[in-house]
């Protein structure tokens, strides 16, 4: 699915609400790397972790237009800072939230599994049209 997500766009962030720090270590232990252009986390004195303001700060940072912008995730939190930040979002079924959570707070599209990432960004872009 990740290489999938980087082949839709040119680059790819994380943007999590665990420690910077932290991410960074859990995104090398897992081979993670390749497929990110930058990881975006909270410090560890609790700035930014509000994950809509942790959005808007990686948008600004990397000189982006959320409009232009997809959000993966699993929580209701991660479609909130889409919708909040302009972006479209995909809600995936295999995180911690449920169906009703991520339909609930608005995602755009739901997907079930990773295999299922180009069937969801067929429908985003049968929306857009």
């Amino acid at each position: 699915m990740l290489a999938g997500a980087t082949r839709a766009g040119p680059r790819a962030f994380l943007c999590t609400s665990k420690p910077q720090r932290y991410a960074e270590k859990i995104v090398a232990h897992f081979g993670l790397a390749p497929f990110l252009t930058r990881v975006y986390g909270t410090a560890l004195d609790g700035k930014l972790d509000n994950k809509a303001d942790l959005l808007a700060h990686l948008l600004a940072r990397e000189n982006l237009d959320g409009a232009r912008c997809l959000m993966i995730g699993d929580r209701k939190h991660d479609i909130r800072a889409a919708r909040c930040n302009g972006a479209r979002s995909i809600g995936v079924l295999w995180g911690y939230g449920s169906r009703a959570e991520l339909a609930e707070a608005g995602a755009d599209v739901l997907i079930d599994a990773p295999a299922d990432f180009p069937l969801g960004l067929a429908q985003l872009q049968a929306a857009s049209s």
